[in-house]
């Protein structure tokens, strides 16, 4: 019987079954063990390779795809920071003509009167194997701290194990967060669910066509690219 070295993490239990000496053990998944936020896990098994999963996330510019949940969304992206294995985006957000969905304002803690203007900050990160976003209204601790993790489960590498750590900040009046939960617990569910029908689309059409034929214009994208190229295991999928 074969062994493999196993850790428990903010309620993920992760298993190396690569070589020895094995990864560096999780000491936390964003906010998923900090008392100052309520954290919901959630995902399922997606119809596409990870790669997929990590440029959906990391490209803003999908948001009209979710135009029936979060109402017209402007991204604006701010810049880039990288390392080794690792790299960041910066977004700031604009409603030229909507309001701000009741699911988004309990995120965020408040109602926002004016949402013409960017004003709020999201940093998007691929820390490879895992994501996380994270996002400002004021001061230095994020309202939403989200991590990601992305599995694959069949030897194609055609479907994946989404785990999503969601932790919202608790605001100052005790209850209110518990009691918005089942709208927010929808509200982003429903998110999700549109991300997946796209990101299945698109690997349903990468099998149809033998290969990626579209033209990647946003330069961010292109270097995550490289970077899970360099740090991933090279298969046929992407």
């Amino acid at each position: 019987m074969r062994t493999y070295p196993a850790c428990e993490c903010d309620g993920v239990i992760f298993i190396w079954p690569g070589h020895l000496p094995a990864a560096p053990q999780p000491t936390s998944l964003g906010a998923g063990g900090d008392k100052a936020y309520k954290t919901r896990s959630f995902g399922r098994v997606v119809n596409c390779h990870y790669t997929f999963m990590h440029e959906n996330l990391m490209d803003m510019n999908h948001q009209f795809l979710h135009r029936r949940t979060t109402g017209k969304v402007s991204p604006r992206y701010l810049g880039k920071r990288a390392g080794e294995g690792w790299m960041e985006l910066d977004y700031t957000f604009a409603r030229p003509d909507s309001k701000q969905p009741l699911g988004e304002s309990l995120i965020m803690g408040s109602f926002r009167m004016d949402t013409s203007k960017p004003r709020d900050r999201m940093t998007i990160r691929t820390e490879y194997p895992h994501q996380s976003l994270r996002f400002w209204t004021a001061g230095d601790k994020p309202v939403l701290h989200v991590w990601l993790g992305y599995t694959p489960v069949d030897a194609e590498q055609r479907k994946n194990r989404s785990f999503i750590l969601l932790s919202v900040r608790r605001p100052k009046i005790p209850g209110v967060l518990d009691l918005a939960w089942p709208v927010l617990t929808w509200f982003t569910n429903r998110v999700f669910e549109e991300d997946r029908e796209i990101v299945e689309m698109e690997q349903a059409a990468y099998d149809a066509q033998g290969a990626d034929w579209n033209q990647e214009v946003f330069p961010p994208i292109r270097d995550l690219r490289d970077l899970l190229a360099k740090n991933g295991r090279v298969i046929s999928a992407r």
